[in-house]
C-alpha cells in the first residue's frame, strides 16, 4: 500500500503542477498562467477520465481518478460506475475505504509524515515552467470539437500542446520526437476549491486492515 500510495502521490503532485481552472491573464498564455497560480494556491484537485471499462464484466462504467491536495492533506479517488475506492492522508496513517460503503477502512503508515505537500507541488510546477517554451497558440477540432490549443516545447524532443474549450483545459497532448509517441490526458474536473469532506476518514468505521487490505489493493490495481 505505501508503494501505490507513493504512486499515487506522485500523480498528485505532477496534475497539480500543470492545470488550473481560474481566469487566467490576458497578456500571457492560459498555460502559464495556471503554472503561476500554484505559488498561492493551498488546494487542488483535478479529475482524470480514464476510458471505458466493464463492471462485473458486462455494465459499461466511465473510470475517473481524481487527485485532490489541501494543505498537506492528500486525497485519491479511482472511481468506476457505481464503485469508489478512496485513499486519504489522516495523522500518521494512510486510510482506504470505499465511500459509498463506509464500515470498514485499511490503513498503514503515511510515508509522507512531516512532509510539505505544497512546497512539493510548488517544486514541480517551477520545474514544469522551467522546461515548456511556449511556441504558438491556434485553433484546432480533435474528435469532433474546437478548441483553442497552446503549444509548447521542451527545446528538443517534446512537443505539449494544451487544448481549451473557454478558459478550462480539457486535453493533454504529449508528443515525444525521439521514440514516436503520443500520449493523451484529459479532464473531467478541474478546481482550487475542495471540501474539507473529501479527506475524511468514516467516523464510525471498523478497522480491518487484515482482512480487506488485500482485497483494497487489487481493486485499486485493476
Amino acid at each position: 500500500m505505501k508503494k501505490l500510495f507513493s504512486i499515487v502521490i506522485s500523480a498528485a503532485i505532477i496534475a497539480a503542477s500543470l492545470f488550473s481552472i481560474n481566469a487566467f491573464a490576458a497578456d500571457q498564455p492560459k498555460t502559464d498562467a495556471l503554472l503561476d497560480k500554484l505559488d498561492s494556491a493551498t488546494e487542488f484537485s483535478v479529475t482524470l477520465k480514464a476510458g471505458e471499462t466493464k463492471l462485473f464484466g458486462v455494465l459499461p462504467a466511465d473510470v475517473t481518478n481524481t487527485f485532490a491536495v489541501k494543505g498537506n492533506n492528500i486525497c485519491y479517488e479511482y472511481a468506476s460506475g457505481a464503485i469508489k475506492a478512496r485513499l486519504v492522508t489522516a495523522d500518521e496513517d494512510i486510510y482506504g475505504f470505499f465511500p459509498t460503503l463506509p464500515f470498514f477502512y485499511v490503513k498503514t503508515a503515511n510515508p509522507l509524515k512531516g512532509a510539505d505537500v505544497w512546497e512539493m507541488v510548488k517544486k514541480a510546477a517551477n520545474l514544469t515552467q522551467g522546461v515548456l517554451q511556449y511556441v504558438k497558440s491556434y485553433n484546432e477540432t480533435l474528435d469532433g470539437t474546437e478548441y483553442y490549443v497552446e503549444e509548447y516545447n521542451d527545446r528538443e524532443f517534446v512537443t505539449s500542446k494544451f487544448y481549451y474549450i473557454g478558459d478550462d483545459l480539457k486535453v493533454l497532448k504529449v508528443e515525444d520526437a525521439s521514440t514516436n509517441s503520443i500520449q493523451y490526458t484529459y479532464f473531467e474536473n478541474i478546481s482550487f476549491t475542495v471540501d474539507d469532506s473529501v479527506f475524511a476518514v468514516p467516523s464510525a468505521a471498523i478497522d480491518a486492515t487484515p482482512i480487506l487490505k488485500g482485497l483494497f489493493l487489487a481493486l485499486i490495481a485493476a
